[in-house]
C-alpha cells in the first residue's frame, strides 16, 4: 500500500511539473521619458533573490512622443529588449536615454553586465519598462515573489528639474500580466481620484497614463479616461463649469494635457485661478496614472520646476 501511495504521489508531482510554467518575478516601470540629451530617466533595479537567476531581461515598450507635431496618444508601441547578467543582492542603475555613460551601468558599478541598458533610437520617446528574471537566452526563470524592486527618476537636465517613483510589483502575478487585483495603485471601471491644478496660464498640468493588463510585453492596451461628469471643473470660489466630458483613450502609454480633457471655454475660465476636478478611468481596462505639474523658466517659481505624484494611489469616496 505504501508503494502505491508513493507511486501515485510521484505521478502527481511529475504531472504538475510537466504542465508548470516558469513565473519569474517581474517589475513594471510605468513611465519613462527620454529625449537625448535634454530629458533622461535613470532606472535603478534591486535584485534581492538568493539564489538568483543568472540574468535579468529588460523589455521596453515605446513610441515617439509626437507624431506630426501632435502628442502621440493613440499610437501603438514597439518592443525592444536586452538580457543582462545579474547577481545576488545586486543593484544596477542606468540612464534609459543612453545619455549618461552611454546607457551602461552608472555610479562606478564594477559588475560585468555584458552591455548597456538604454532604449534604442534617438529623439523624444515615451515608454514603460518590464524587468524579469531570466536565463541568458531571455527565457523567464522562477525565482520567487518580491525579489525585485526598483525606482526611477525622470530628469529635465536642461531645466534642472526632476521627479521620481517606485516600480510596481504585482502581488498576484509573477509574469507580464499586471491587473487591478495585484496593482492596488490603479483605477478601472469609473474609478476616480480628486486632483487640484494650478493656474494654467503659468503651470502645465499633464497626466501620464499607462493601461495595465495581460501580456504587457507585447500588447497595446487601451484605457479610456476623462474628467468627472458629476462635478466637472470647479474653480477656487466654488463655481462649477459644466461641459460634456471629453473621452481620451491612450494606447500603450501616453501623456495627456489637462487642456485636452475639458472644453476651451472652461479652460479659459480657469486660466488664472486653477481649480479641481476628478480624474476618472471609464474603461474596464485598468490604468496607472501620474499627475505632473511644471513651469519652465518662470522667475516667480525659481525657474524650472516640476513635480509628479501617483494620482491612482489612494481611494477617494463620493
Amino acid at each position: 500500500m505504501k508503494g502505491k501511495v508513493f507511486i501515485l504521489s510521484l505521478v502527481v508531482l511529475l504531472t504538475i511539473g510537466a504542465f508548470s510554467v516558469a513565473r519569474a518575478d517581474t517589475l513594471l516601470f510605468p513611465v519613462l521619458a527620454v529625449n537625448q540629451p535634454n530629458v533622461t530617466t535613470i532606472v535603478s533595479v534591486i535584485n534581492n533573490a538568493s539564489p538568483s537567476s543568472t540574468h535579468l531581461t529588460y523589455t521596453y515598450r515605446y513610441k515617439d512622443t509626437f507624431v506630426s507635431g501632435l502628442p502621440n496618444i493613440t499610437g501603438a508601441c514597439s518592443a525592444a529588449s536586452v538580457t543582462r547578467s545579474t547577481y545576488t543582492r545586486d543593484l544596477v542603475s542606468f540612464d534609459a536615454s543612453g545619455t549618461l555613460n552611454s546607457g551602461n551601468a552608472l555610479f562606478g558599478d564594477t559588475d560585468t553586465y555584458g552591455g548597456g541598458f538604454a532604449l534604442p533610437g534617438t529623439g523624444a520617446r515615451r515608454a514603460y519598462l518590464l524587468v524579469t528574471h531570466s536565463n541568458a537566452a531571455g527565457v523567464p526563470q522562477t525565482v520567487g515573489n518580491f525579489t525585485l524592486a526598483g525606482e526611477a527618476i525622470v530628469m529635465d537636465i536642461v531645466g534642472g528639474a526632476a521627479w521620481g517613483y517606485k516600480a510596481i510589483n504585482d502581488t498576484t502575478h509573477e509574469d507580464f500580466t499586471f491587473d487591478s487585483a495585484g496593482v492596488q495603485t490603479s483605477l478601472s471601471g469609473t474609478g476616480f481620484r480628486y486632483f487640484s491644478f494650478f493656474p494654467p496660464n503659468e503651470w502645465t498640468t499633464r497626466f501620464f497614463v499607462t493601461p495595465i493588463g495581460a501580456a504587457m510585453d507585447s500588447a497595446n492596451l487601451e484605457a479610456t479616461v476623462r474628467l468627472s461628469s458629476l462635478i466637472h471643473v470647479i474653480n477656487r470660489t466654488g463655481f462649477e463649469f459644466s461641459f460634456t466630458p471629453i473621452d481620451v483613450t491612450p494606447k500603450c502609454t501616453a501623456a495627456i494635457d489637462l487642456s485636452a480633457l475639458m472644453d476651451s471655454t472652461t479652460f479659459s475660465n480657469v486660466q488664472t485661478t486653477g481649480g479641481f476636478s476628478r480624474f476618472v478611468v471609464m474603461s474596464d481596462t485598468s490604468a496607472v496614472a501620474y499627475k505632473l505639474e511644471y513651469v519652465f523658466e518662470n522667475p516667480t517659481y525659481g525657474g524650472t520646476n516640476n513635480n509628479a505624484y501617483l494620482i491612482t494611489t489612494t481611494t477617494d469616496t463620493p
